[in-house]
């Protein structure tokens, strides 16, 4: 890992000039509609700076023009109707969108008023696209999502100096716009303190049947979270106590955008936080280094300043280090009694340090993952340590890939570098637990008044049986869901395991072969993922193929993205998986054949006593792919033939010639299949 860290930087170091001078977004110079953006290239100041540590692998510069952004912020504060709050927002690969926003209800009134300069507001554009956007001081925020995943809107200053400021100290009007998953590695010594009161073990929801489903979301939760930043925190945001309250509410802006739509939870400050964020000269933190320690004294700060009743969750943020802890699972509106009621597993017990509190790793990987704590969740993987979880737990393999995982703190067995943000269904399935005991008893609630989206139950299989070493897929379809609803689906193993400490995944008999992939707009899914299958990732990193007999079950969880009132309904399968000596695969055509158009051809694959119980797959379909295996024709070569290893075919005269031909074939029942061993040809 860190042999291929060197590597990257020294390729980024050779092109940095270029890079940055030239821009990416220089080739397709634009101006927004509304006039407030332009592109431009990277300062030549900035470039002497940039780092292969902070930048990230693609981006768009452009300038703001400070006008815009104040009327803006003019705008919110007066409370202008929807319809009137627009913004131009540029998008990651060129042009614009205009967004419509609302306050995103971060700030209470007493709070808002103390701080006028502090705008948070949340939003939407035509295509559905959805932002979390705050400015302050002169400088904006925003994080938006898409189909494709996530975009973030930084000033400059913030990705290369590490500070809200450039080093000048001057509010900087140049912009990088990346998409998240271009963003820099960041910091890989994270590490989390032992949980001295891990005493709560919220067990996962058992699995109900071969073809289950759950409806949705009915009650909203609201929390009055009290967000404490220590001096060192309040230093790197630019060291007064606006600057620290700016972090914090963008902070809170960004995990509502989470929790929100996986759980029905929001987060609004409690009133008076202020007295919650401390300068450098005032830091009743300055010489604690000990994290156990600083949420201990945290939760005496927290009680004396709000008061019992004044807060619902408490979380301290600082930056003398890069570390986090919580004092135990499951602690949200537990009040402290001292002499009652042990602090450490009180509400306000828990922390996250970091020595660069200020991009979306920050606010998802550490933040959102303590206070997913807080909330009742335990750690999502398999890997890493074996003592930071036990085997009920273990949904992920390796460090696992979201909120709850280790994503890039693992060396070897990192599935990627930052977690995605969103949470594992297991993860949802304890927090909801939580919250619907003691842990959500303090919240203010609310029935919601979204209409919840329904799974079909005739769109999942009845039975579900495939041979070993084989790929397979999973299907389901939703409906009957809110008009502006954005459904997306996301398929999860939720078979727990031992500890696993190899970096290459095997299939033990038990435990997880499959990592969760982010949420999309189809209701498919393969296993292994078509990129693994194609190449484009290694297997046996994140997903594997099953070799032995065994059940898998899965977990399908809908999310319609609804502003503020959002379902997650969820579906369960079961896959019976048959061991039966040999893999289902595609024999001929062989890698770099050449099929001639209009002329018979014959397919040939292993059968593997598939056509025979327990598998019973009497019959097959052949499928053509024009891209390599990427999509493929709606209209079956072969439709419904014996499943006897073989069958003829002609090649259409229509089809296109290409060199990145390949051919799938499936059981009959859509359940599993086998893609030919390579790309061949197709010509006249």
């Amino acid at each position: 890992m860190e042999d291929m860290i060197r590597s990257r930087r020294r390729r980024l170091a050779i092109c940095i000039g270029s890079l940055f001078i030239a821009g990416p977004g220089s080739v397709l110079a634009d101006t927004s509609p509304d006039g407030i953006w332009s592109d431009t290239a990277l300062p030549a100041v900035r470039v002497a700076r940039a780092s292969a540590d902070t930048m990230p692998l693609k981006y768009r510069t452009l300038s703001l023009a400070s006008p815009g952004l104040a009327s803006l912020t003019a705008r919110s504060r007066a409370g202008e109707p929807k319809s009137a709050m627009t913004i131009d927002l540029p998008l990651p690969e060129g042009g614009f969108s205009r967004f419509t926003l609302t306050s995103s209800d971060v700030l209470p009134a007493g709070l808002a008023s103390k701080f006028p300069q502090l705008v948070s507001l949340k939003g939407s554009d035509d295509t559905g696209r959805t932002v979390r956007l705050d400015t302050a001081h002169g400088q904006l925020h925003a994080l938006v999502a898409d189909r494709d995943g996530s975009w973030l809107v930084q000033p400059v200053s913030t990705v290369i100096d590490s500070s809200v400021t450039g080093r000048n100290g001057k509010n900087d009007d140049t912009y990088v716009v990346y998409r998240r998953k271009e963003a820099a590695p960041g910091s890989s010594r994270f590490t989390e303190g032992d949980t001295p009161a891990l005493s709560r073990n919220i067990q996962p929801q058992a699995l109900d049947g071969a073809r289950t489903a759950r409806g949705g979301t009915p009650v909203l939760r609201t929390y009055r979270i009290a967000m404490t930043a220590s001096g060192s925190y309040t230093q790197k945001l630019g060291g007064t106590k606006e600057n620290g309250m700016a972090g914090i509410v963008r902070t809170v802006n960004r995990l509502n955008q989470v929790f929100e739509t996986d759980l029905g939870i929001h987060f609004v400050l409690a009133e008076n936080n202020d007295k919650l964020v401390f300068t450098p000269s005032k830091d009743p933190f300055a010489r604690i280094y000990d994290d156990v320690d600083m949420f201990r004294e945290n939760v005496q700060i927290v009680h004396r300043e709000l008061g019992t009743k004044g807060f619902d969750v408490g979380h301290l943020l600082d930056a003398k280090s890069d570390a986090g802890v919580v004092g135990t699972l499951g602690n949200t509106c537990v009040n402290y009694d001292p002499g009652k009621v042990d602090e450490d597993v009180t509400k306000a017990a828990g922390m996250t340090g970091s020595k660069r509190p200020l991009g979306d790793a920050f606010h998802i990987d550490f933040v959102a993952h303590e206070l997913g704590h807080q909330f009742g969740a335990h750690h999502s993987f398999s890997g890493c340590h074996a003592g930071s979880n036990n085997n009920a737990h273990r949904f992920a393999p390796g460090t696992g890939s979201t909120i709850m995982g280790y994503a890039g703190l693992c060396g070897e067995q990192n599935l990627q570098q930052n977690s995605d943000a969103y949470f594992h269904a297991a993860s949802i399935d304890q927090i909801q637990k939580w919250t619907a005991s003691i842990g959500g008893s303090c919240a203010t609630t609310r029935v919601n008044p979204g209409h919840a989206p329904w799974i079909d139950p005739e769109s999942l299989p009845e039975r579900m049986v495939v041979p070993a070493r084989t790929p397979f897929r999973l299907t389901a379809q939703a409906g009957f869901a809110d008009p502006e609803a954005r459904l997306t689906y996301t398929w999860e193993q939720l078979d727990p395991g031992p500890f696993r400490e190899e970096s290459i995944l095997t299939d033990i008999g038990e435990g997880a072969l499959f990592r969760s992939r982010p949420p999309t707009p189809d209701g498919e899914q393969t296993f292994p993922a078509m990129g693994v299958l194609l190449g484009d990732e290694p297997m046996g990193v994140g997903d594997g193929l099953p070799t032995t007999t065994r059940d898998l079950n899965f977990r399908l969880s809908v999310r319609d993205n609804l502003d503020h009132r959002s379902h997650v309904v969820t579906a369960d399968q079961r896959v019976r998986v048959v061991d039966t000596g040999e893999a289902f695969e595609v024999l001929s055509p062989k890698p770099f054949a050449t099929l001639k158009k209009g002329k018979s051809h014959t397919i040939r694959w292993r059968v593997a006593r598939t056509n025979k119980a327990p598998i019973l797959c009497r019959t097959a379909t052949v499928h053509l792919s024009l891209d390599g295996g990427r999509t493929f024709l709606e209209t079956p070569l072969i439709e419904e033939t014996a499943n006897t290893g073989k069958a003829s075919f002609n090649m259409p005269d229509d089809a296109r010639e290409t060199t990145q031909a390949r051919l799938r074939v499936m059981c009959g029942n859509g359940s599993f299949f086998a893609l030919s061993p390579g790309d061949f040809t197709i010509r006249h």
